[in-house]
């Protein structure tokens, strides 16, 4: 089984971002904060994709998965690629820290920050 370092998911983070941000801007409405987006799978340069836009508690909270097989039959077995994450804009999902003076201030964002937005929670996994 391949097994994915955390050299190797820092390399592969910044292709991904690239996709998935035209991925998402092509595919979904961010501008309406009413209704949330569904979009199974379909599939670009040998990588299908799903999406999905909440507005439940974060406007908007993304969650883009792709995979290099629709089946599993249609990849040979240790080439199977899945590849995921949570997008946020930039600063929206962030913790509060309270100082020891009792003074509130956001924490920075931890997520991987590319053109206003924040990857966050990305996973790679080849089996």
């Amino acid at each position: 089984m391949p097994r994915i370092t955390k050299e190797h998911m820092k390399e592969s983070i910044i292709p991904f971002v690239n996709d998935a941000l035209r991925i998402i801007t092509e595919n979904l409405n961010l501008d309406d904060m009413d209704n949330r987006e569904d979009v199974s799978s379909f599939e670009e340069d040998g990588w299908y994709y799903y999406l999905y836009k909440s507005i439940a508690y974060i406007k908007p909270e993304i969650r883009i998965k792709r995979q290099n097989y629709k089946e599993y039959k249609d990849q040979s077995k240790g080439n199977r690629i899945n590849e995921h994450a949570w997008v946020y804009r930039e600063g929206m999902n962030y913790k509060f820290i309270q100082d020891k003076n009792g003074i509130i201030y956001p924490d920075k964002d931890r997520g991987f920050i590319q053109n206003g937005f924040s990857f966050q929670d990305y996973k790679k996994t080849a089996f």
